[in-house]
């Protein structure tokens, strides 16, 4: 798993923080405002205390309420926070900002359709609750509804434009220059963002001020393919024992041939040093990553490629990631299967290809996407038809004039074809597909869809909770991209996916909160390589769909070594 520190992913990782939200029942008095600074400063065990404080003296003060859910989620505090918002709703229960305050939590904890039901409940207390909007903005986006998590931001944005996190969301939907132009006012103002927030935030920055003035990178697709195949190299443990690890592919990086592992828990195109500087990769801005290990996060750039092929596919004018590292993982690289999220992607793993087909049409499609993805940025679906030249809602638009000179495309919701009616509905986080779950007799947990870990991975959360516990195992070795792991675990648990029950005995388990942090959302689990390597999978990225198809017909003779 690779997690990239590029804001282009700024709405996906939007954190639960902030403190205002816009309805009548959180107004902050001066007794709050001394909490809400220390908030603001980053100092979020003191702002703790300080709403604690002055919820001593009035348990129904729902600005202290509030402010002190935000500041445990952002200690970390996961358990304790949604108790206070249970304690908060059970004196309130008719509390607008509470409810999307517990909704904040939910979506922390990965209960999704819970998150939906108390962000619903907060809008229909109170109809200008911003937090409400901004929840279900950023829920409808991991479930691929994007007009409709468009729809509900720019009511977020309309009703508390001023609101921390709002700003932040909204970042993401301007146009380059302005963006550009709000992210330098953004990161001059005061806000409680920790310092990896603030790396990723300025990386972001200086990768506009690098590129705005140049034409959009924008990968396209030179060659005129609509649909190709290629195979699959394996990735081997030991050549001795006849055991690989992940897959590969060829790849042509301007003249410099290369093999990159295919990780669809990867996003973009990541190569170390020495390919780069063989290739005459031409670099852009500082850029960091990270993923599984102890270390934290990597160093790296990002830079240009003029041209890459991939089978009989070629692109032009590539942003890609640089490592600092002279290879990843003893690999020239890595390719997220996102790269290729223009196409319905099939990996098939038994026939060890890599085949890619159209994504079904669209009932009012007449184009044709023919980018590669290889910044790894999560792609909305856009309406080429219905466009907005104020940037307003369409019912808003029947009343006012346009006055902005360039017209905004609009996104579009998931579109479930017929035929991928029995696919499998995933949340996408960015580049992350995130499975739906069960841990023996759990309600539904996240996995993240993991070709790049070989084996499936349990948190050390979700063995607690659904596996029992976990036991220390000490012939285990783990290593990531951010470094060994220093403490591994097992665990006994049957996962249930898609249509398929997998038993697992010894189930390798992890302390996955690091990873869950950054992505603001529970992370339970890994589907890996070991597992997967007996699948055929489809995915769809642009609807969130995938597919899992089992043959054991067609067991390939190393699944078993």
């Amino acid at each position: 798993m690779l997690c990239r520190h590029r804001y282009g992913l700024l709405f996906s990782l939007v954190l639960l923080s902030g403190l205002v939200a816009a309805g009548a029942d959180t107004k902050p008095s001066g007794s709050v405002s001394g909490a809400d600074q220390l908030y603001r400063a980053g100092k979020f065990a003191e702002a703790e205390a300080g709403y604690r404080a002055l919820l001593r003296d009035d348990p129904k003060q729902a600005s202290a309420q509030v402010g002190l859910i935000r500041a445990l989620l952002r200690e970390q505090k996961i358990d304790e926070a949604l108790d206070a918002a249970n304690a908060g709703l059970s004196a309130q229960p008719d509390s607008a900002a509470l409810l999307a305050a517990k909704g904040d939590v939910q979506f922390r904890l990965g209960e999704m359709i819970e998150a939906e039901n108390s962000y619903l409940s907060s809008k229909k207390l109170h109809s200008n609750e911003a937090r409400a909007y901004l929840g279900l903005a950023r829920l409808y986006g991991m479930y691929s509804l994007y007009r409709q998590s468009y729809d509900q931001l720019q009511l977020a944005h309309g009703f508390a434009p001023d609101d921390i996190e709002v700003q932040r969301a909204w970042l993401g939907m301007l146009p380059r220059r302005e963006r550009l132009a709000a992210l330098e006012v953004y990161l001059q103002g005061s806000h409680p963002d920790d310092e990896e927030e603030n790396q990723r935030m300025r990386e972001g920055l200086d990768f506009l001020k690098a590129t705005i003035d140049k034409p959009a990178h924008s990968c396209k697709l030179v060659s005129k393919v609509e649909q190709t195949e290629t195979k699959l190299i394996p990735v081997w443990v030991d050549l001795h024992t006849n055991r690989f690890r992940g897959i590969s592919l060829e790849v042509k990086l301007n003249d410099r041939e290369a093999r990159l592992q295919l990780d669809t828990g990867a996003g973009g195109i990541t190569v170390g040093r020495r390919l780069a500087e063989k290739a005459g990769l031409v670099a852009i801005a500082s850029e960091h990553y990270g993923g599984v290990g102890d270390k934290g996060l990597q160093s790296g750039y990002s830079a240009v490629a003029d041209h890459i092929r991939i089978g009989n596919l070629e692109f032009r004018d590539c942003v890609v990631l640089v490592s600092d590292k002279r290879s990843i993982e003893d690999e020239d690289g890595l390719i997220g299967a996102d790269v290729f999220g223009a196409y319905v992607v099939d990996i098939d793993l038994p026939g060890m290809r890599l085949k890619l087909s159209p994504l079904p049409k669209l009932p009012e499609d007449t184009v044709t996407q023919t980018a590669l993805n290889s910044e790894g940025e999560e792609q909305a679906n856009v309406d080429q038809k219905e466009e907005s030249a104020t940037g307003q809602l369409p019912d808003q638009q029947k009343t006012s004039a346009p006055t902005a000179k360039a017209r905004q495309r609009l996104p579009r919701d998931r579109y479930v074809a017929p035929e991928m009616a029995n696919w499998t509905k995933v949340f996408r986080l960015g580049h992350m597909i995130l499975i739906p779950t069960l841990v023996n007799d759990s309600s539904a947990l996240l996995f993240g869809l993991d070709t790049g870990a070989f084996e499936n991975v349990l948190s050390l959360r979700a063995a607690r909770q659904a596996a029992g516990g976990a036991y220390a195992v000490d012939s285990v070795r783990i290593r990531g991209l951010s470094g060994q792991v220093n403490e591994v675990y097992g665990a006994n648990a049957t996962l249930r996916f898609g249509h398929l029950r997998q038993p697992n005995m010894g189930v390798v388990t992890l302390d996955l909160s690091r990873l869950s942090r950054q992505l603001g959302t529970e992370l339970s689990g890994l589907l890996g390589f070991s597992m997967l390597r007996v699948l055929e999978i489809k995915i769809d990225y642009r609807d969130g769909l995938v597919d899992f198809e089992y043959d054991p017909k067609r067991i390939p003779s190393h699944a078993g070594r």
